[in-house]
């Protein structure tokens, strides 16, 4: 993004976001419903004329002065990306979208559990749904059953807008051809503790460790390995994220895509390595059993000094009351640990779109995608995203300095995992049932090779549509 264009919106909108932040509350911030994109929140009921102007003026210095004959946009998806019926805030993007523009985001409400089946019925009915929020499940396997479209023809990636989120975007290519939208990038998982749990156990704080460069599975195995005694009601790792982002911790996973087609990697010296980490933690007992605990996570035990980490989405820890009852004071967090023997990798989840097959208007998609990305990275908004933190959740700076860290470690050594968006057959034959086993207790050995020739089977189904492509 060119300084021009940076200093004309941050100006504008530190006025702007200022007098939106006020709007915000508790109860939005808990909805059950996520948006895709990390752009700050504004209640624009609260503007001046004057306010109003200077949000006129910065979303003239958008790069894409190209008008929009069609001004709506039409959104599947289980959450809505307006404000609510509740009056709720408005985002960053969506304003400068519709300054801009004149543009406007319909929406077609669907449920978590129908969205594939309403997707395809949309698709296949024609009625111009324009675009579906990006999750691991779309790619490859939306493309190849006909649901999605390439964004190519409607952005310019060698724009300055795209050139935060372009590399990214590399990874979703098949036919030579470019199938997400992706406006920014976030870790699918950070390790969360407590300050004071490991303090008064004697162990070396993770982020300093960190600093140092010595924060890998040996130092962060050791730990577990000292901490856990389950007859003194001491536990290790809990969550729901840890078999993947420590499975790809190394860098790879089962299946990574080549040259547009799915290539099988189950022999891979990092995956295994990966896999006997998970295989030794699980003999040592470092993983939660929750089995003790009617197959549930106990987050509350991290503050209640029982529990070393937790691995999870940094929005835990952005809840009035987090689930895992530590004291914001308290809390902290780190990025994944890696192999030691390989550059750092950490799994990533793209936040975007797709644009769907038969969309109506690709290029008022575009540009709100575009607008995301404007809002996302601007110095303003994300002054005042901090501030929310602090007021609304506690944070402290260092936790501020840490969430910030794990997300630049995360773009700068991302590893994206294919394996979910192939087919619901491989997930379950493959993903699930041989990289994650070891998390478990059985031997990843065993299950490769008794797993390899479905594996290879299903691969090839993908990669037979995916060469219709080129």
């Amino acid at each position: 993004m060119n300084k021009k264009f940076k200093r004309s919106f941050s100006f504008a909108l530190a006025a702007f976001l200022t007098a939106g932040l006020a709007g915000c509350t508790d109860g939005e911030e808990n909805s059950s419903e996520t948006t895709t994109t990390t752009a700050a929140s504004v209640n624009t009921e609260q503007l001046s004329d004057e306010e109003q102007q200077a949000v006129n003026d910065a979303a003239d210095s958008l790069l894409t002065d190209k008008e929009l004959e069609n001004k709506t946009i039409k959104w599947l998806a289980h959450y809505d990306l307006n404000p609510d019926s509740r009056g709720g805030s408005k985002s960053v993007a969506l304003e400068m979208f519709e300054t801009k523009y004149g543009g406007n985001i319909e929406y077609v409400p669907t449920t978590w559990e129908n969205r594939w089946s309403d997707l395809s019925t949309h698709v296949l009915g024609g009625d111009g749904v324009d675009f579906f929020p990006f999750e691991t499940r779309a790619v490859p396997k939306g493309i190849v059953s006909g649901m999605f479209v390439p964004v190519d023809d409607y952005i310019d990636l060698n724009s300055e807008i795209w050139q935060e989120t372009a590399p990214f975007m590399e990874e979703f290519v098949f036919g030579g051809k470019h199938y997400e939208l992706c406006t920014g990038v976030t870790p699918e998982a950070v390790v969360i503790y407590s300050k004071k749990t490991i303090s008064e156990n004697g162990y070396d704080d993770p982020w300093e460790l960190y600093k140092a460069g010595e924060w890998n599975w040996d130092t962060f195995k050791n730990m577990l390995t000292d901490f856990v005694d389950p007859d003194n009601d001491r536990y290790g790792l809990d969550g729901y994220y840890y078999q993947k982002a420590l499975g790809t911790s190394s860098g790879t996973s089962v299946v990574r895509v080549n040259n547009g087609l799915l290539e099988l990697t189950l022999d891979s010296p990092q995956l295994d390595k990966a896999m006997n980490l998970a295989e030794d933690m699980y003999s040592h007992g470092l993983f939660f059993d929750k089995s003790l605990f009617n197959w549930s996570e106990q987050a509350q035990m991290m503050g209640e000094g029982r529990q070393l980490f937790y691995f999870g989405g940094s929005w835990v820890l952005e809840t009035a009351q987090n689930s895992l009852g530590i004291d914001p004071a308290d809390a902290a967090m780190v990025p994944v640990p890696c192999c030691p023997d390989y550059d750092p990798a950490y799994s990533i989840i793209p936040d975007g779109f797709m644009l769907c097959k038969g969309t109506a208007n690709p290029e008022g998609v575009a540009r709100y995608a575009e607008c995301c990305i404007a809002a996302s990275l601007d110095e303003s908004a994300k002054q005042i995203s901090d501030e929310k933190k602090k007021r609304d959740y506690h944070w402290t700076d260092e936790l501020l300095e840490q969430y910030y860290e794990c997300s630049n470690s995360a773009k700068e050594h991302p590893f994206y995992d294919m394996s979910y968006g192939i087919s619901d057959d491989f997930v379950s034959a493959v993903t699930d049932n041989v990289m994650y086993k070891p998390f478990e207790g059985s031997s990843y050995a065993q299950g490769k090779e008794a797993s390899r020739g479905v594996a290879q089977t299903l691969a090839d189904e993908v990669n037979a549509d995916l060469s219709k492509l080129n």
